[in-house]
């Protein structure tokens, strides 16, 4: 069976500007809906943690490991430095397990009120070992596929595409080659039975012409 493309160079080369308008076409749609504010971009951590006195009394999203939880603490540092309290979050806190333990991860969204004090809003809590979760399936995922794409495919240099790699022949065609063994063996058995009895009948005729 033919393994060339249905619409060859120019088939492929037009899949893809396709491709190319609808992502664009969609991050311009994407860019005029509502979003979550802690997608938006409102002042971060980076921003926050240098310069805290420019930043008072705007909205702002910190993103932090929980350093203390009774008040909140988060530290916007991975060296447990640029901590700040977080007030208000009884009503803002979603937790995506339990309640929250030193180590957490959470991103809450809400007001500078002072260098070191947040009125959260919204505040998104994730447990560290989700994180290690996530990042561990994310690896696992990716060598399964790199190693499925090595083994089944190669690059054709002269297509300048992806084609798969040929296949071990499979049980018809060995199937195939014994089907006509035995053909074959059919056929010699039935040439000697026939001379067998080609055989015979010309004994016979002698031994009649004898008599």
């Amino acid at each position: 069976m033919s393994t060339r493309e249905p619409f060859g160079q120019s088939g492929r080369l037009l899949a893809g500007v396709v491709l190319l308008i609808t992502l664009v076409g969609l991050l311009s749609w994407a860019s005029t809906a509502v979003v979550d504010p802690l997608e938006t971009t409102y002042p971060d951590e980076a921003d926050v943690t240098s310069n805290r006195e420019s930043y008072i009394g705007e909205r702002v999203v910190l993103d932090g490991s929980v350093v203390e939880t009774d008040p909140l603490m988060i530290a916007t540092q991975p060296n447990g430095n640029g901590r700040f309290s977080v007030v208000h979050t009884a009503d803002s806190l979603k937790r995506s397990t339990g309640p929250l333990e030193t180590g957490d991860r959470v991103t809450v969204f809400g007001t500078l009120e002072d260098a070191s004090t947040l009125d959260a809003t919204r505040t998104i809590s994730t447990a560290l070992w989700e994180s290690f979760y996530m990042i561990g399936i994310s690896f696992v995922a990716g060598c399964w596929v790199l190693a499925r794409l090595v083994r089944d495919w190669r690059v054709d240099r002269a297509r300048k595409a992806l084609v798969p790699r040929p296949t071990a022949p499979t049980n018809g065609d060995t199937s195939g080659v014994v089907s006509g063994q035995s053909q074959d063996g059919g056929t010699s058995a039935d040439g000697s039975i026939k001379q067998h009895r080609d055989c015979s009948h010309a004994e016979r005729q002698r031994e009649q012409r004898d008599r």
